[in-house]
């Protein structure tokens, strides 16, 4: 059995929980640090501890899956908020190449921070608030001002921010930005030495046009500019919460010797060509980069592949899914999706795993797709795909779907550990994320003025859990129909909300 060490992203189910559930289906162990040192939230890890547990008991393992921001900053909010600098963030990441001179297989992994658009501080720095959307605008004036390409009035648009956004706040946001910028080229020279076997750098939460964007560009060219070195050793391309699985399993098919070949159908041809909400490139540029992630190749026909990956791109909208558009949307969709899904039973018959990523939406599966994949003529069983996905963005759907596919194609684990993890992906990313969180949502807003509890109140945060883990059940129970999770059930206790909001839930099925 192999052995994975992982330091995660954070302390999230979808960092920690889902490489192991994936990792199970395999007949792999994923091993993660100490609970007392994992930190939580705003409240980072304890980097020395970690190290510590790194250095014991990384060299006794088939591999090591790390992240930079865990292992520099103490988590990713940190590595967002924290005032530490680059020199003490740029030193921490010798532990990394210390194992790969010990013998070890290392594959890093760090972060292009993102620039959120929205005014609200959970995720970062406390003026985020009140001047986040304005940050998100520069960010984008700047970008075109810098590369060459203004708008008519981004000139006039960049000085009118910076006179709204306090000084201090700028050069605050800016500098960290700096030290950020300067781990990632470390990460880079790091692999360029030799001292990690793989590094893949991500784009969090990242668009078009804005300064994470054009960081990425400079981080690519600087891999343009060292070509032999870096040859086979660096990725990059949109996500982040995806990570931690897809190289858990690329380590687990590396030690295997093998590399599955993936074909891969869009139910709606020219939406292989949109740019996915998130994301800064055509949804088919994210399906390569994440097929390449997980160990994989393109297969160049259906009958040279080892996996089909039907994919369910995303909608000219460019949003998440809203009720006044359903009828449009069903309309431009539904013969597509017919056509898709037979196409998927055929193949299935052939004896091919069939994985399906929704990635239509963000922040959850496309409500027609999952009525058509549950009625009772549907073309196939939804519990006889190999991997669902649909639960945030592109690049998180489908690194974790892809993954989960190639789990089934590497095999050794224990069939209850497949039937578990895909009922959780669809009972998660429809159940939760498309249906029962705005259920609970709604009812938070009308009892308490907001749609996630007051994180400071016991009573609130209990009674939010108590009608998520309803929902759940009442959602479980709508899935069990088409067999998906029958004879499984909530575990008693286990649902909770890991950030104290309603945006990600954590729970077992037993």
């Amino acid at each position: 059995m192999s052995r994975i060490a992982l330091l995660p992203l954070d302390e999230r189910p979808v960092n920690t929980r889902y490489p192991a559930m994936l990792a199970a289906i395999a007949g792999a162990e994923v091993v993660l640090p100490p609970a007392d040192a994992m930190g939580s939230g705003r409240a980072g890890a304890d980097r020395d501890a970690v190290a510590r547990w790194l250095a014991d008991i990384g060299p006794g393992c088939d591999g090591v899956v790390a992240s930079a921001e865990f292992l520099a900053f103490g988590n990713l909010i940190r590595s967002r908020i924290s005032e530490g600098s680059a020199v003490d963030g740029i030193a921490r990441l010798g532990a990394l190449e210390q194992l790969k001179h010990a013998g070890a297989t290392v594959y890093a992994f760090g972060l292009v921070t993102r620039i959120p658009n929205a005014n609200d501080c959970v995720e970062e720095p406390e003026y985020w608030g009140t001047y986040g959307t304005r940050f998100h605008q520069l960010s984008h004036v700047l970008h075109r001002l810098g590369a060459g390409a203004p708008e008519p009035d981004d000139a006039r648009a960049a000085r009118d921010l910076r006179a709204t956004i306090p000084a201090e706040h700028l050069d605050d946001w800016l500098t960290r930005r700096l030290r950020n910028h300067a781990l990632d080229l470390s990460l880079l020279d790091l692999a360029a030495r030799g001292g990690v076997d793989l590094l893949l750098l991500t784009s969090d939460d990242t668009s078009t046009w804005g300064l994470s964007t054009r960081e990425r560009v400079w981080i690519e060219e600087w891999a343009g500019f060292l070509p032999g070195p870096l040859e086979g050793r660096l990725l990059v391309h949109p996500g982040a919460d995806e990570v931690g699985s897809a190289l858990v399993v690329r380590m687990v098919a590396r030690s295997r010797g093998r590399v599955p070949r993936i074909h891969v159908e869009y139910a709606l041809p020219e939406g292989a060509d949109i740019v996915a909400p998130y994301e800064d490139r055509p949804v088919r540029r994210t399906v390569e980069g994440q097929v390449r992630a997980c160990g994989g190749i393109l297969a160049e026909s259906e009958g040279d592949a080892d996996i089909a990956l039907l994919v369910l791109p995303p909608s000219p909208r460019r949003t998440e899914f809203r009720e006044d558009f359903a009828a449009a949307e069903r309309e431009a969709r539904e013969e597509a999706y017919r056509t898709a899904f037979g196409w998927a039973a055929r193949t299935m018959e052939r004896g091919l795993p069939v994985a399906i990523a929704d990635v239509a939406y963000p922040n959850g599966s496309d409500p027609l797709a999952i009525e058509m994949l549950l009625a009772r003529d549907a073309p196939f069983a939804p519990m006889d795909l190999a991997a669902y996905g649909a639960w945030n963005t592109a690049g998180n759907t489908l690194g974790t779907t892809i993954a989960q596919a190639m789990c089934v194609w590497l095999g050794g684990g224990d069939p209850a550990a497949q039937r578990r993890f895909l009922a959780h992906r669809f009972l998660e990313d429809w159940g939760w994320q498309a249906v029962g969180r705005a259920v609970v949502r709604g009812e938070n807003t009308r009892r308490y003025g907001h749609h996630d509890p007051d994180p400071e109140s016991a009573a609130q945060v209990s009674e939010t859990v108590a009608r998520a883990e309803q929902e759940l059940s009442h959602r479980l129970a709508s899935l069990s129909t088409a067999g998906i999770g029958r004879g499984l059930r909530i575990a008693p206790g286990s649902v909770r909300l890991p950030w104290r909001r309603t945006f990600e839930i954590d729970f077992t099925l037993e």
